[in-house]
């Protein structure tokens, strides 16, 4: 079992993290959750669409919300106008590889610049009331970790949290995790400064080791909890791996999505994430395709009772 005062939070995963994976999050007993990241300049913009992501619901809150950009006076713009959503913090992305982000000299990017990064940081803390949190990589690769950096300069420009996914952008999302280049982060962060680390949590002895060799002060998880919401109270109650989900949460998270998306748009995300519930199941390649040919709720709510039942209660 954890240490009582490390707080488990939920990654910022585009295409994931939205309002109703962020409530099953905290349902399942996440200390916080974060939204995916939404570009800066789209808010400025009064794009309404990327504004509806800013959106909390009481159920999800303590929250906060990740902007992405490179301009420093859009970031501090972006952050007054998501701060009125009553988010705990503003996180700021710099370690996003993906490339229509990355041309934007945004993300990952940032990087490259760590002076840069350190203005974007400053204006966005003079902007807001709220704290200002930070998520970065390593580097742009082994050879290139300028991570330690921009985090030094996050501090210095007055983020109060410095979240660290522990792969270089060339890892993506499979590579090694660095947990000595954290510890070294650690190290130099004054103590006022939180640190939370990111990469790798899938079950309670990876969290572990994460606490072991990096003294962290919070673990953030994302992939892990993809089509295993539970995994926050599986970790705090001490169970090595998290259960495989039962029925009604898969119901409840896509009665959640049809109320947040509406009938018309939320079959698309639902199938989405029936690909990760279904995972490890025989019949999951079947149950996969027949997914694809649905548009009712009401029918695809029927095909979803039917498939779990029969597979949960084989796997008993």
């Amino acid at each position: 079992m954890l240490n009582s005062g490390i707080r488990l939070m939920l990654a910022p995963m585009a295409g994931y993290s939205d309002q109703p994976f962020r409530r099953l999050c905290k349902l399942f007993g996440a200390d916080e959750v974060i939204t995916e990241l939404i570009s800066s300049n789209a808010i400025v913009r009064g794009n309404k669409r990327t504004f509806r992501m800013t959106e909390l619901h009481e159920d999800e809150k303590p929250a906060s919300v990740q902007i992405f950009g490179s301009d420093p006076d859009v970031m501090a713009e972006a952050a007054r106008r998501v701060a009125t959503s009553g988010c705990s913090f503003i996180d700021i992305n710099m370690g996003c590889p993906a490339k229509k982000v990355v041309r934007n000299c945004a993300g990952s990017a940032l990087l490259n610049d760590p002076d840069l990064a350190g203005r974007i940081v400053k204006k966005v803390v003079e902007a807001v009331e709220i704290p200002v949190s930070v998520k970065i990589r390593t580097g742009k690769n082994s050879k290139n970790k300028t991570g330690f950096d921009v985090a030094l300069q996050a501090a210095q420009n007055g983020a109060s949290r410095i979240t660290i996914h522990a792969r270089t952008v060339a890892d993506m999302f499979t590579g090694p995790i660095d947990y000595e280049f954290v510890a070294k982060v650690r190290k130099h962060l004054p103590s006022t400064v939180e640190l939370i680390g990111n990469g790798g949590i899938e079950s309670l002895e990876d969290a572990k080791r994460w606490i072991e060799l990096t003294c962290v002060d919070g673990l953030m998880i994302g992939r892990g909890a993809v089509g295993h919401p539970s995994i926050f109270r599986s970790i705090k109650n001490g169970e090595a791996h998290p259960p495989i989900e039962k029925l009604d949460t898969v119901i409840r998270h896509c009665e959640w999505m049809i109320e947040y998306y509406g009938p018309k748009y939320a079959i698309g995300p639902i199938r989405g994430h029936l690909m990760n519930y279904s995972k490890g199941f025989v019949s999951a390649r079947k149950f996969r395709i027949e997914v694809g040919k649905i548009d009712s709720f009401e029918e695809l709510k029927k095909t979803i009772e039917l498939f779990f039942t029969k597979e949960l209660e084989s796997a008993a």
